[in-house]
């Protein structure tokens, strides 16, 4: 965790040119023991793409309605942007100590992973960072465990 207050100006840079619109590709981020891999992307980005998500889940949960199904994604629709202005605030303005990647995987070290649909990185956390091309080595498990016999 980067423990120095210090922010890389080239990863600012990023955020900078995320929430001006510029088109970016992959980045991979690090912090202690969880990486996090997506697309940098805007504030307002990621505030209409949970209301979207939210808006998706609801129209699942009010299914039984009976009513036309672009009246129930208006509804629903409003009741995710509510939801996000109640955990927004009001101005939602861009933050240049926040990375946001829309959409994103989070991998924890040695735990579930998780596909979102978007996601917010505090600069300060970060410990590392990459955007070149990589390539992915599977951690290599072997078999172990304990046998009991009787």
């Amino acid at each position: 965790m980067n423990t120095l207050g210090l922010l890389d100006p080239h990863l600012q840079a990023v955020v900078q040119a995320a929430e001006n619109g510029a088109t970016l590709q992959r980045i991979v981020v690090v912090c202690g023991s969880t990486v996090y891999v997506g697309i940098p992307t805007s504030t307002s980005t990621f505030i209409g793409t949970n209301v979207s998500a939210f808006a998706t889940e609801i129209v699942k949960d009010v299914g039984g309605w009976k009513m036309p199904r672009h009246e129930k994604e208006a509804i629903a629709t409003q009741q995710a942007s509510d939801l996000m202005e109640m955990l927004s605030p009001g101005d939602s303005l861009p933050t240049l100590e926040v990375l946001t990647l829309c959409p994103a995987q989070v991998i924890p070290s040695g735990m579930t992973s998780y596909e979102v649909p978007a996601v917010r990185v505090n600069l300060y956390q970060v410990d590392a960072w990459w955007v070149a091309p990589f390539l992915e080595h599977p951690a290599k498990f072997r078999g172990g465990g304990v046998g009991v016999s009787f």
